[in-house]
């Protein structure tokens, strides 16, 4: 732990602590404390939107990027791709909760799961148990083999609750254990702008002994994001429209970046119109939403090798543009694009 966070834990550590046996202190306490350690509340209550990426070890060895893209306590979305399982997508605006998972499209109503994506909407779940109002309560603690733990449940007013262990050298938080039996356990972290963000996450689930590996790539915090993304643009089916397959497009944030698309290939051009790259490209690669491209040279040379591939999958569009997602063996991104009419 570097020096100035530790400053930043004494500083806003609550005072009523000092004095006071561990076992004296109620569960609000230790949350706060909690929240002091990570950061404290003035700071993470700045952060207005966030866009992380995380790569997904999966038990069998492959793996995927994860990138969730959020405005705190409002709008979250989940984006899953590979190059060898089906993409996923969990989308919450605010409103309604809908997820893609390949081929299949659910509108889902559980109040569980509601409760859990909004949640999601913050970074750090202990500043969401205090925004969205969790009831607080303290549970006998618990020693492992590494820690010993303040345990707490945090109960939302439908039921929802979570089990929260908390290390007692810190106040940092280590793993949750969720209503339906899948636990997260957070293992390190890292300091973005002095707010903590989890940086290795292992996650089991229920009756089950397998482990997903989650391990963070990036943090963007306080980014534009345009609304599109926590829309889901499909009612029943994963269908993309004929105007986003085929069309003229610039992007609309990152790099500059303008191409026309045909049924074949993407043609990237300068700002005089020239053709500068041109990429073919093939839907359906992995789901009806998304297309490979290779390179022309590529392609010439024969080279079919995955390092000379890109995966690209449309997540979400209206009628002014697209937002999506893709991957190559060694780089991820998103990217959103505007119709040139």
């Amino acid at each position: 732990m570097t020096i100035r966070p530790f400053i930043t834990f004494l500083l806003f550590l609550p005072t009523l602590i000092f004095g006071q046996s561990q076992s004296e202190l109620t569960a609000s306490q230790i949350v706060d404390s909690s929240l002091a350690f990570i950061g404290g509340e003035q700071r993470i209550s700045k952060i207005e939107s966030s866009r992380i990426d995380y790569l997904l070890i999966q038990p069998d060895n492959t793996t995927a990027i994860i990138n969730e893209q959020v405005k705190s306590g409002k709008k979250y979305v989940q984006s899953i791709l590979s190059k060898t399982h089906a993409p996923q997508t969990t989308f919450f605006d605010g409103d309604k909760i809908s997820r893609v998972n390949g081929n299949s499209v659910v509108h889902l109503t559980d109040l569980q799961l509601k409760e859990e994506v909004r949640l999601k909407t913050y970074n750090q779940i202990q500043y969401g148990y205090k925004k969205l109002g969790y009831q607080l309560s303290r549970l006998p603690d618990q020693k492992f083999n590494n820690f010993d733990c303040f345990v707490i449940n945090a109960s939302a007013s439908n039921g929802y609750t979570t089990m929260n262990f908390f290390d007692k050298t810190n106040f940092r938080l280590i793993m949750v254990v969720y209503p339906n039996g899948n636990k997260s356990l957070m293992t390190d972290y890292v300091f973005k702008d002095g707010v903590l963000f989890n940086s290795q996450i292992l996650n089991t689930l229920s009756n089950s002994d397998e482990i997903l590996i989650l391990k963070l790539q990036t943090v963007e915090i306080n980014p534009t994001i345009s609304d599109i993304w926590f829309k889901c643009p499909y009612a029943d089916k994963v269908e993309i429209p004929q105007y986003i397959k085929i069309g003229k497009f610039i992007s609309s944030n990152g790099a500059d970046t303008r191409f026309t698309r045909t049924e074949i290939s993407m043609d990237y051009e300068d700002e005089k119109g020239s053709i500068v790259l041109r990429r073919f490209l093939v839907w359906g690669i992995v789901s009806p939403d998304s297309f490979g491209l290779i390179d022309e040279e590529a392609l010439k040379d024969n080279n079919k090798s995955s390092k000379s591939q890109i995966v690209v999958r449309v997540v979400s569009w209206d009628d002014t543009g697209y937002v999506c997602q893709w991957i190559t063996d060694t780089h991820t991104d998103t990217q959103d694009y505007k119709i040139v009419k």
